[in-house]
């Protein structure tokens, strides 16, 4: 039996024993059951103190219980960091100066520029469209995509002038970050690193899935009807206005590299920018769990651990506020943008289009719902971890301490009444109540253009 003495020699990574544990803690000593193979091993320990007692717990628990490597702090901003990769925004910590940062400043550039004049050719060819009395649904699909790059215009320029805040947002909150394996099993910092992981996996590939049905679905069908009819009918992904002939040889292929490099870049500027966003959330409800935890499970007395828990608490708040400052402009903007997007997007699909257009447009619409829908989920995380800090300083053990201990603690109580909230400008609060007004007015303006174009529909077949 391991004795009290060995634990400072434990080493940091064994290997599992099974996922059966239990462990139980007396006035005297500390039990803790494993169970494995049909066979039942009992650890018992008879520690002089109730710190000695969580130690050996927390020690055994990761002992026995799994084996995993420390989760980094690079690791909850490891996914919009490789999309930033791509158009050429530095990485967290990354070095100025160097050739590298030289050459992702020309490739980000560049890309902006791209971008900005597939938005410019955009609306020339939407308002030329407007003005010669086009088809209804030609427009309403072409305002869609225009939405789409102006909103991922808006924010990619967030980011870039942001970068020297944001670095020191992560900065900051790389410090605070729980490092060794014990805090971060009390902490749950491997269930935050899961959730961030599988939602920022799963809606990149909803994004990348949905940019690229729309970049190469012209091609695709090119193909097909020269290998079906035998011609050869060029077509481009997106409706720009061009001022040369693009269906010529040599034109076309440049023209249509040159709309998938637009129609990419932008979809990485909605996703990246998106998916920090969301990093920064789960970052800050972590620490807002890390001061509940401390606040819980504090010693009557401790006045250096209340003073800590206070310290990470200013800092958590503060960190709250320059979110939102950084991001209210481009939020509401989001959120002003994707109701009519998503009004838009759902009125062609349904609006009898060709089976591959239908597919297209109904995963746009998933896209830009499942988009606005995790703004407001981590928004409204952010809420709930802040509003706990009250009742986990109540839940506490206060009762035994002094008076003064207590009335510091009331001034924790009476500072987190009010929970921390990201706004869109003061106009409305990112929650999951913003995402069902957002809905309600997408079906307002859904509901008048279907009674606009269905009028107009029958009188043109007349």
């Amino acid at each position: 039996m391991p004795e009290l003495n060995t634990l400072k020699t434990l080493p940091q990574r064994l290997p599992p024993l099974g996922p059966r544990l239990t462990g139980t803690t007396h006035r005297t000593e500390v039990v803790i059951r494993r169970y494995r193979g049909g066979a039942l091993n009992v650890f018992k320990f008879r520690p002089k103190s109730t710190i000695k007692k969580k130690v050996i717990q927390e020690y055994f628990f990761l002992w026995m219980h799994k084996s995993v490597d420390l989760v980094r702090f690079e690791s909850f901003i490891r996914v919009p960091e490789i999309f930033f990769d791509m158009i050429g925004v530095a990485r967290y910590g990354e070095p100025r100066g160097t050739w590298r940062a030289r050459l992702k400043q020309l490739l980000f550039w560049s890309s902006y520029a791209n971008t900005a004049f597939c938005l410019v050719i955009e609306h020339i060819f939407f308002i030329q469209a407007a003005d010669s009395s086009a088809n209804f649904l030609q427009l309403t699909a072409l305002a869609p995509c225009i939405g789409f790059t102006a909103l991922s215009f808006v924010k990619i320029m967030t980011i870039k002038a942001n970068e020297a805040k944001l670095t020191g947002m992560l900065h900051r909150l790389d410090e605070m970050f729980p490092k060794s394996p014990i805090l971060q099993e009390r902490y749950g910092v491997y269930q935050y690193n899961r959730e961030s992981q599988v939602v920022m996996k799963s809606f990149s590939v909803l994004y990348m899935t949905l940019i690229w049905m729309f970049n190469l679905l012209p091609l695709a069908s090119m193909v097909n009807r020269y290998y079906t009819e035998g011609t050869w009918l060029k077509e481009l992904p997106y409706f720009m206005w061009y001022w040369y002939d693009w269906h010529q040889p040599g034109l076309f292929e440049v023209t249509f590299l040159h709309q998938n490099w637009g129609g990419f870049d932008s979809a990485v500027f909605n996703l990246s920018t998106d998916l920090l966003f969301c990093a920064i959330i789960l970052l800050l409800c972590l620490q807002f769990d890390i001061v509940a935890y401390r606040l819980r499970h504090m010693l009557p007395n401790d006045h250096e651990e209340l003073i800590e828990s206070i310290r990470i608490h200013q800092s958590v708040i503060e960190l709250s506020n320059e979110l939102e400052r950084i991001f209210s402009p481009s939020l509401l903007v989001n959120f002003l943008g994707s109701s009519v997007i998503i009004c838009l997007v759902g009125f062609q699909a349904t609006a009898g289009l060709t089976p591959i257009d239908l597919f297209k447009f109904v995963l746009f619409l998933v896209s830009s719902l499942v988009q606005v829908f995790l703004l407001c989920y981590y928004g409204n995380k952010l809420i709930e971890a802040s509003a706990q800090i009250p009742y986990s300083a109540f839940e506490g053990h206060w009762i035994d301490a002094s008076v003064s201990h207590q009335k510091s603690l009331m001034l924790v109580m009476l500072r987190s009444i009010k929970p921390q909230k990201l706004t869109a400008l003061k106009f409305s609060i990112v929650s999951l109540a913003s995402y069902s007004k957002i809905l309600s007015t997408s079906f307002s303006y859904f509901t008048l253009l279907k009674a606009i174009y269905e009028p107009t529909n029958v009188s043109s077949q007349k």
